[in-house]
């Protein structure tokens, strides 16, 4: 398996995992057999805002694989236009109004620090986004600073800028493991928690190897980690569904799909992961071939990888 395959995987696992997602958005709960009955269909399967802003990343990223790395001034204002072009992608409510003040002239570091009494959003928007980095970041600790550049453009607040850190070095680790080896749980939580140096975080990384030892089903893991559009409720759920199937994409995205909740971003986290592992020759090919996206996020992969 080549690190284009990899990188390929990790991009179109993302969108796979979103555009499954995005019609079971806020359910309490998930059936397996609606979600092989989206996989076997024939719709073309669109993605949302987790899509759409990890394509600006990765081109972002892609123009500047060999000079600056990351502009954190042209970023915001590439996102806040990725909203303009098309805001009906299911942005958020809190982010969106973030794109607007972008897009009126307001400075990044005043727009992002408006809400939540000037300490910024906890979402999951910068994790959903960010895993391009890992195509891009020298090591686990690099790629967690570059996440961190890349998520407070929009999300001020440490949980999110710790759930773009957590996510992007679950990504690096996925895509430079041998996955000839079986990934061992401990080790690849205990490789997070140096790099997100948090309590609240290091008691999810407890609580997910406790459910991946026991092999947790999607309802009972949700009740414990949470499903919801946080960064420190959703982006453990997704870690989980990987370390639960991290040899088989699809079934780790169904995982984090039964999960419920917010379940186009938790899927995608988790596509990501799986795909980066396995490459993008282990996702489903028939659900592949009708994603919207399919052919940029292969072009990227090839200039990222």
């Amino acid at each position: 398996m080549t690190r284009d395959d990899r990188a390929e995987g990790l991009l179109l696992g993302v969108a796979l995992g979103d555009a499954l997602g995005a019609p079971l958005e806020g359910a309490p709960q998930v059936a397996e057999a609606d979600i092989l009955a989206d996989e076997r269909s024939t719709r073309r399967l669109v993605h949302t805002d987790d899509t759409a802003l990890t394509l600006v990343l990765a081109r972002h990223l892609a123009q500047r694989r060999d000079t600056t790395g990351l502009e954190e001034d042209v970023l915001a204002h590439e996102f806040a236009q990725a909203w303009s072009a098309e805001p009906w992608r299911g942005y958020g409510a809190t982010v969106t109004q973030v794109f607007q003040l972008l897009n009126t002239g307001v400075p990044w570091q005043q727009a992002t620090r408006t809400f939540f009494d000037g300490e910024g959003s906890f979402g999951n928007g910068a994790a959903m986004r960010v895993a391009p980095i890992a195509l891009v970041g020298a090591s686990p600790h690099d790629t967690a600073e570059l996440a961190r550049r890349s998520a407070v453009v929009t999300h001020a607040h440490q949980h999110g800028k710790d759930g773009a850190a957590c996510h992007a070095v679950a990504a690096y680790l996925a895509l430079t493991g041998d996955p000839a080896r079986p990934l061992e749980v401990t080790p690849f939580l205990q490789n997070l928690a140096r790099v997100v140096r948090s309590r609240p975080w290091h008691e999810k990384f407890d609580r997910i190897a406790e459910l991946a030892h026991r092999g947790a089903d999607p309802d009972h893991a949700a009740r414990v980690l949470g499903n919801d559009v946080s960064a420190l409720g959703s982006v453990p759920l997704a870690l989980l569904a990987f370390l639960h199937n991290p040899d088989d994409p699809a079934a780790a995205i169904r995982y984090a799909l039964r999960g419920g909740g917010d379940a186009d971003t938790i899927a995608a986290m988790a596509g990501a992961l799986a795909g980066a592992r396995n490459g993008a020759g282990s996702l489903p090919q028939q659900c592949v071939r009708r994603l919207e996206a399919r052919q940029a996020l292969t072009e990227l992969a090839g200039r990222l990888a």
